[in-house]
């Protein structure tokens, strides 16, 4: 009660007052805005609820959405609603990854260790490699039309492409 007092009262606009309470955060930093003569902007500064040594200063120390009201990129300061759906929304984004992470590795198990029991005899190949090798339509000398007129069926195809071709032509 006593902190909601002092808070109250530094947040009112008195004409002696150097600094104004803007608000605070979830962790309890204060943030103040001074008014500077000749400025068309007040500065706007923060009290720490507890000492910070510099090595240990992070981005994360302010939240963002203060940060944005230190650099005068908003205009109101953000309002502990705004402070509260942002952790719930990275504790939300966080399980996501969780989820996301767990998946993916699953997945990566499944293509590493395919399950052997799902196979059938019909999923083997039937044929050994090599088995429709024909050594004379591979040959260097040979053309296109020679390797096409080996082929079964290949006689069929072309007479049948020949009279589709003359039937264009009329």
């Amino acid at each position: 009660m006593f902190r909601r007092l002092y808070l109250g009262w530094k947040a009112l606009r008195l004409p002696w007052r150097r600094d104004v309470l803007a608000g605070t955060d979830l962790a309890g930093n204060l943030y103040f805005e001074r008014a500077v003569r000749g400025s068309r902007r007040n500065r706007r500064h923060v009290v720490y609820s507890r000492y910070i040594p510099v090595n240990e200063f992070t981005d994360s120390t302010i939240p963002v959405q203060w940060q944005a009201w230190m650099r005068h990129t908003r205009t109101s300061p953000p309002t502990a609603a705004e402070l509260l759906a942002e952790i719930q929304r990275r504790e939300r984004l966080a399980e996501n990854v969780q989820r996301l992470a767990e998946t993916e590795a699953a997945a990566r198990l499944a293509i590493e260790r395919p399950d052997r029991s799902k196979k059938t005899a019909d999923s083997f190949q039937k044929t050994a490699p090599g088995e429709g090798y024909m050594p004379e339509v591979w040959g260097a000398e040979s053309t296109v039309t020679d390797r096409a007129a080996s082929l079964p069926n290949a006689g069929q195809e072309d007479s049948e492409n020949d009279k589709d071709r003359k039937d264009r032509g009329k």
